[in-house]
């Protein structure tokens, strides 16, 4: 999920904000909602916003986390971790072992944006990354 920092830097940034969500539209395979297609249609043509809302960037910023993959994460490999983490996956929770399997079972390069967290999460709980590190 984006930050404070980000999300406000977005919103005033009215060029980037319309490039990202131009940019999302012409994601391959994406099943976006009518809702977040029209959402995405408005800020990609709006040109009478020098500045655009805390929650239109928001709002933008998480269609982004939902949609896009990511191969490395503050200098992380997605990979080496889910490798990592699938290796030694008995060693966490139910759920996140069950995690783990399912994502592996379908990307083992990279993870959707919203998924790094707990990845992550799960790296951390098998002592492949430090706790203070990302």
């Amino acid at each position: 999920m984006a930050d404070w920092r980000e999300i406000d830097r977005t919103r005033k940034d009215p060029e980037a904000l319309r490039a990202l969500a131009k940019r999302l539209l012409t994601l391959p395979n994406q099943e976006f909602t009518e809702w977040e297609t029209a959402f995405l249609e408005s800020i990609s043509f709006d040109r009478g916003n020098d500045e655009f809302t805390t929650r239109q960037s928001e709002k933008l910023l998480q269609i982004r986390d939902d949609a896009e993959y990511i191969s490395t994460f503050h200098g992380f490999s997605v990979k080496i971790l889910l490798g990592g983490c699938y290796q030694a996956r008995l060693d966490l929770s139910e759920a996140d072992e069950a995690w783990i399997k399912e994502i592996c079972g379908k990307h083992t390069t990279s993870i959707k944006r919203k998924h790094i967290g707990r990845l992550m999460h799960c790296a951390r709980e098998l002592n492949l990354i430090e706790h203070e590190m990302a």
